[in-house]
């Protein structure tokens, strides 16, 4: 699709003339048209997950399902509970409130929450200067506040389908804001999907899907009559969308640096992710088992994920470090070769792979070298984020595990780039001794999502979470952004989200979600259709694909 300004202006023009009915219309309305996409994601479903495989390269073979939990499943169950926030005028429920933590948990709420995901929990933590009267009656914004009709122009990742969905519908939920939504051109093939699951906001006048280059992008950014901004993307696209140009070190320095776009702008930008392994005692089989769920925080996606695994932080001279290093080597090099289907990314990984400190750990007949590669001191290597199939290890120097503790927070903390996650695999058996090493993790790691024993992009999935940046992010520093999406209790000022699980889930099998499970596409299939529609014959397709 060719765009004009002039077609653009039409756009802008149509959605204004329907903002000020948008924004009056009541919560238990905007709920009914909610239900109305629920159903149309259900129609669309299975397009939905095929087209975005095929433009992968992964129909048909497991790694589909990843398109459909991070596709119409995370719609759906996204939307579910916003709907629900939307019914539900109720207060938060107290026993799920901890003090000590200021926490709230949001996370399993039903039974096939719990077979789904087993033994994953999550919990959302607060500023230690709220209480927990704060936190239930801050919620909800436009509850809380006369919120102007406004157009937000939402500008589409090109990686997860989910993505633009998510936040188109957290700013039609939060700011009650009619829609332009921009879909990036390396998924732009994704339009005959959103037109269909946005079918009622549509044909209303409430969102408008579009496609175009950057030059149509920044037309859009600058529109005097585009009110407010979300970006889901590179630090480098926010910051020529809001200085006009990429920023220099000095520039992130400065106090304050006039702008090019002065329009409110929100935005979850990237992440060097990193993963702490803190030192404990091992077996050979829990060695295999969390080198399994490390590749696939790498590999998942092919590594084209803002939360993607790119530096595992290490106890140097911990007796499994080694041993370690070797059976994730062994597991990127079985993850069978995908399609590099991002925009130069092969030619970027051949540039890293001519750089001597990267292995390239994959068979040479492979189109998308995997590649690792050790930090042995200070460099810009941990200060971009890398895009792709590489991955980093980090060896810090400690004394006992609360030294360790220590350290790697604070190397994660002060010196890799971005704070939108983390993960930390820590081995629970020994409960007593590694608790307040867990708490310690949790509280002192600056980011929006910390993951306990769990790759952080678990965050991404349960709505309930907020998902952004490690709030205090400057515009001249923007880091990993401002703001936060998804967040479906309506939480006005949530510090982080906070996703923790056992050490291994089982012993028998990875979990669904795993790099290395066989029976990802089929599960995450039927467990889509089961969550659109909790009748008994989708229960049973679901049980039957997880047993058989």
């Amino acid at each position: 699709m060719s765009l004009t300004k002039l077609d653009i202006d039409r756009f802008i023009t149509t959605l204004r003339t329907k903002s000020k009915e948008f924004n009056s219309i009541s919560n238990i309305q905007l709920a009914s048209m909610l239900e109305e996409t629920i159903s149309n994601i259900n129609e669309v479903a299975y397009f939905w997950a095929t087209i975005s495989s095929d433009n992968k390269g992964t129909t048909k073979t497991p790694a589909e399902g990843e398109e459909w939990v991070a596709g119409p499943y995370a719609a759906v169950l996204a939307t579910q509970y916003y709907r629900d926030s939307l019914i539900n005028d109720a207060d938060l429920n107290e026993s799920k409130y901890n003090e000590e933590e200021n926490s709230y948990k949001v996370f399993p709420n039903n039974m096939i929450e719990r077979i789904s995901f087993p033994f994953v929990n999550a919990k959302v933590y607060f500023n230690k200067t709220m209480s927990f009267n704060d936190i239930n009656k801050y919620r909800g914004f436009s509850k809380r506040y006369e919120i102007d009709p406004s157009i937000t122009l939402v500008l589409g990742a090109g990686n997860y389908s989910s993505i633009p969905y998510l936040d188109v519908m957290y700013h039609l939920v939060t700011r009650k804001s009619v829609i332009l939504l921009k879909l990036n051109p390396v998924n732009e093939y994704l339009k005959p999907v959103f037109d269909k699951v946005f079918q009622n906001f549509i044909e209303r006048g409430y969102i408008i899907v579009t496609t175009g280059n950057i030059d149509e992008s920044k037309y859009m950014a600058q529109h005097p009559g585009v009110n407010h901004i979300h970006l889901t993307g590179s630090d480098k696209t926010y910051e020529d969308i809001v200085y006009g140009r990429e920023l220099s070190d000095s520039d992130r320095k400065l106090k304050q640096l006039p702008k090019f776009n002065s329009k409110p702008i929100t935005s979850e930008l990237g992440n060097v992710t990193p993963i702490i392994i803190h030192p404990g005692k091992w077996s050979t089989s829990d060695i295999k088992y969390q080198a399994r769920k490390i590749v696939t925080g790498k590999l998942n996606n092919n590594g084209f994920n803002c939360i993607s695994a790119q530096v595992v932080v290490l106890p140097d001279g911990w007796g499994h470090t080694d041993t370690l290093i070797k059976f994730i080597k062994y597991y990127m090099n079985k993850v069978k070769d995908r399609k590099a289907y991002y925009p130069d990314s092969i030619e970027r990984l051949q540039k890293l792979e001519k750089d001597k400190s990267y292995e390239r750990v994959n068979s040479l007949s492979c189109t998308t070298p995997h590649l690792t590669r050790e930090i042995k001191a200070y460099n810009k290597y941990e200060l971009d984020e890398v895009w792709s199939s590489a991955l980093y290890f980090k060896k810090i120097d400690y004394k006992n595990a609360e030294d360790f503790a220590n350290k790697s927070t604070d190397y994660c903390n002060n010196e890799l780039w971005g704070n939108l996650g983390a993960s930390v695999i820590i081995k629970d058996q020994d409960k007593k001794f590694n608790e307040h090493l867990t708490d310690f993790y949790i509280d002192k790691l600056n980011y929006g999502t910390v993951a306990i024993n769990e790759w952080a992009a678990m965050g991404y999935i349960i709505p309930q979470l907020p998902w952004g940046g490690f709030p205090g992010n400057k515009d001249n520093n923007i880091q990993s952004g401002q703001s936060v999406v998804h967040n479906s209790l309506l939480f006005e000022s949530p510090l982080k989200g906070v996703v923790y699980t056992k050490f291994r889930m089982s012993r028998l099998i990875d979990p669904p979600w795993f790099i290395t499970n066989k029976k990802a596409r089929r599960l995450f299939k039927n467990l889509t259709y089961y969550q659109i529609s909790n009748s008994p014959i989708n229960f049973i397709k679901l049980m039957f694909s997880a047993l058989i």
